[in-house]
Parts: structure tokens; C-alpha cells; sequence
């Protein structure tokens, strides 16, 4: 299988890239939660399913909101997988190339801050969304006291 020049070759180096970083965060949330709050619905009759999204959702959400976040923002730094791995000017062409190209092909600086500027704008609205999505789920303290 070949995984140069094109699209798979940069999906397999954003998932090895991506993954530990995603994991280890939500792990630390994850170990975060007061395992006595399960075993407190289990006696009360909460199946697992019940216990999960009553008690374990809630709980993680702010921190896999803040996951969900880092990732998307990590995502646009692309550049060196889609040139090396990818095919630039093919299918794995990303906004990045394209100011890339703009700055340092072209030599147009106006073209490629415009590019740069609505990238971040583009990151700053999804953040924000993601953000104020926030709060319509559980807004109390995340942790039972462990530690």
C-alpha cells in the first residue's frame, strides 16, 4: 500500500500525530471523575448505559469540549504532512499551502495574510461555538475529590 502522495499517507500521520495527544487529554479528565459516583447509581439500580450518561457524559463533557477544541485547532497545522506525505497541488491541498504559495511563489504578502487572517478567523468562530455550546450542559464542579 503505498502512502505517499496521497490523501491515506496524510489521514494515517494526523492520526499518529493526533491520538496520544486527544487520548492522554481525555484520560486525564477521565481519571478525574470520582469512580464512587458509579458505584453509588449502581446501587441505586443504574444499568451501565444509565450510569455512563447520567453521571460519566456530564462529567467529561467540558473536558472533551476543550479536546475537541486543541484537536480542531492542531488540524490546521497540516502543512508539513500534506507537503511531505501529500500531494500539494492534488487532493490533500490545504488553506496552508495555498498562503504558503501566495507568500512565497507569488510573492503576493496581501494574499497570504488574507488567507492567514481568515484561517483564524475560521478557528476562532468553531472554538467559539464549541465554547458556548459549553454551557448549555452541566456546570458544576468536575471532580468528587479524588486526590
Amino acid at each position: 500500500m503505498r502512502l505517499t502522495h496521497n490523501y491515506w499517507g496524510v489521514l494515517i500521520s494526523l492520526i499518529v500525530s493526533g491520538f496520544p495527544f486527544a487520548f492522554l487529554l481525555t484520560l486525564s479528565y477521565v481519571t478525574g471523575i470520582d469512580p464512587t459516583l458509579a458505584r453509588t447509581a449502581a446501587t441505586l439500580g443504574a444499568s451501565p448505559w444509565q450510569q455512563f450518561r447520567q453521571i460519566y457524559l456530564p462529567l467529561l463533557l467540558p473536558g472533551l469540549t476543550m479536546t475537541a477544541c486543541l484537536s480542531f485547532v492542531q488540524a490546521f497545522s497540516v502543512f508539513p504532512s500534506a507537503v511531505l506525505l501529500g500531494a500539494p497541488a492534488g487532493p490533500t491541498r490545504v488553506i496552508s499551502i495555498a498562503a504558503s504559495e501566495a507568500a512565497f511563489e507569488s510573492y503576493d504578502y496581501s494574499l497570504a495574510s488574507t488567507i492567514a487572517i481568515v484561517m483564524g478567523f475560521v478557528q476562532l468562530l468553531v472554538v467559539g461555538g464549541m465554547l458556548g455550546a459549553r454551557r448549555f450542559f452541566y456546570t458544576g464542579p468536575v471532580t468528587g475529590g479524588k486526590g
